[in-house]
């Protein structure tokens, strides 16, 4: 393993990596932050929501124009702003882009963490690992109810949009990536601390 804190060719290239991937987490975490609260503010004060709502339409004929032929297809979701929602509908979906939005700052903030400790060259400590596993523990819990409501909001402004024909499908997907990210998490911060037991355990005999 590479002593990111020596001063030859592959310490300064495998460092520099590390600042990359550091940088890269922190500004992506910033721009999460900064879009999802722009969002959220956008939202309260214009009262007009911006959501992905299923549906389950063929496609137009416009769609197979040219010299290729379209044997299927159909839209599985539609971008939409939506006014005139009812107080519940904007309360569950604004909750549930709070919980989303902590889960992406949990994760930015462990790569930035980890990267961080990499490179000062003491990345076994007891307060890495257990911070890295509970932001794997945030992760999985915020996913979990951002997830839950975002389905559960859908409902509501799909059956709020809805007429006697009931175009929108009450119905919604969720991307489970979170759970990797989350048990990915856990997993490195429990390495982590095997790694600072084995550190104790072996401090001095070499």
């Amino acid at each position: 393993m590479t002593d990111l804190t020596g001063r030859g060719s592959a310490a300064t290239l495998t460092r520099g990596i590390v600042w990359v991937i550091f940088g890269i987490a922190v500004l992506a975490g910033l721009a999460g932050l900064a879009s999802g609260i722009g969002s959220i503010v956008t939202t309260l004060s214009s009262g007009q929501l911006s959501t992905l709502l299923s549906v389950s339409q063929g496609l137009p004929d416009a769609a197979s124009a040219g010299e290729a032929t379209l044997v299927a297809g159909s839209y599985e979701t539609a971008r939409v702003l939506v006014a005139d929602l009812t107080p519940a509908a904007v309360i569950v979906s604004t909750i549930a882009r709070v919980f989303g939005l902590l889960s992406q700052v949990a994760v930015a903030a462990s790569f930035a963490l980890l990267c961080w400790s990499l490179v000062r060259g003491v990345p076994f400590r007891r307060s890495l690992s257990f911070t890295i596993t509970l932001s794997g523990g945030i992760v999985l819990i915020a996913g979990l109810v951002s997830a839950g409501l975002g389905v559960f909001s859908s409902w509501l402004i799909a059956e709020q949009l809805n007429g006697a024909d009931e175009w929108w499908p009450i119905a919604a997907s969720t991307d489970p990536g979170f759970l990797l990210f989350g048990f990915g998490l856990m997993f490195v911060g429990l390495a982590f601390d095997h790694g600072v037991k084995l550190q104790r355990e072996t401090a001095g005999l070499i």
